[in-house]
């Protein structure tokens, strides 16, 4: 960390602290203030305004007390159950404001998946046309325009049951690893794109791939695809293991 922080600095060092915290070098603190008397009311206002509290579905909604076990602090409910993670927003939100609760450490991974808008042509069509999703749902025919474009019809067919979201694309896949590749043969890196950090095979997909991918790539990018693959980046494709 550098020597003197500062409050302006709260969410506009993204690559640093993201390399810093994959490294292991640095982590987000896990206990809370016993008071919230010495917490920075702008501090706190900047970071809660990046969680996801969810809402007051919970068991105990607005008694004063946060009932999310993905907080800790003196503001906690004794017995935080999981049936109530996400859902006691109002009581978290003004603990966590009032510097009595913080994150877990656990919950400093991604707190959820982003769906993106309805900005694809094929918005609020009854199917999801974004390949981040697997399931009887799914559009036949998908593009990466429409990645993060068809947020409605993508989250309410997830939440039917119809589609689920991949994998290598849930907010905490990367966040587990590294990955064991030892099981995959990557070929060579034979590829005109080997060696660029984007995995450029066609077996494989996820956030780590790059956007247009060719059967003349395939087993040809093995360093790129083999890096990405263990850094939970990228995937094998359904039927490609």
């Amino acid at each position: 960390m550098a020597g003197s922080l500062s409050d302006v600095n709260i969410g506009k060092d993204a690559t640093d602290c993201q390399a810093a915290f994959n490294a292991g070098t640095i982590a987000l603190a896990e206990t809370a203030p016993s008071t919230g008397t010495g917490a920075n009311s702008a501090m706190l206002t900047a970071i809660a305004n990046r969680i996801d509290f969810g809402d007051d579905s919970g068991d105990y909604p607005k008694d004063g007390e946060c009932d999310d076990p993905d907080f800790v602090g003196s503001a906690m409910a004794a017995e935080p159950m999981d049936n109530n993670r996400l859902g006691d927003a109002t009581d978290c939100r003004t603990a966590f404001l009032a510097g009595t609760v913080s994150l877990k450490g656990s919950a400093a991974q991604p707190v959820g998946f982003d769906y993106g808008s309805d900005t694809s042509a094929y918005a609020n069509d009854g199917e999801c046309d974004d390949w981040r999703f697997t399931g009887s749902s799914m559009s036949k025919k998908l593009f990466s325009e429409d990645v993060m474009a068809d947020a409605t019809d993508c989250r309410t067919l997830e939440q039917a049951g119809a589609i689920s979201i991949k994998r290598v694309y849930q907010p905490d896949y990367a966040s587990n690893g590294p990955y064991d590749s030892s099981g995959i043969d990557f070929g060579d890196n034979s590829s005109t794109y080997a060696n660029d950090n984007l995995c450029d095979d066609p077996r494989f997909e996820g956030p780590g791939t790059a956007v247009t991918l060719l059967d003349g790539d395939r087993l040809a990018d093995a360093d790129d695809c083999r890096t990405a693959y263990e850094a939970g980046t990228v995937d094998l494709r359904e039927g490609q293991g």
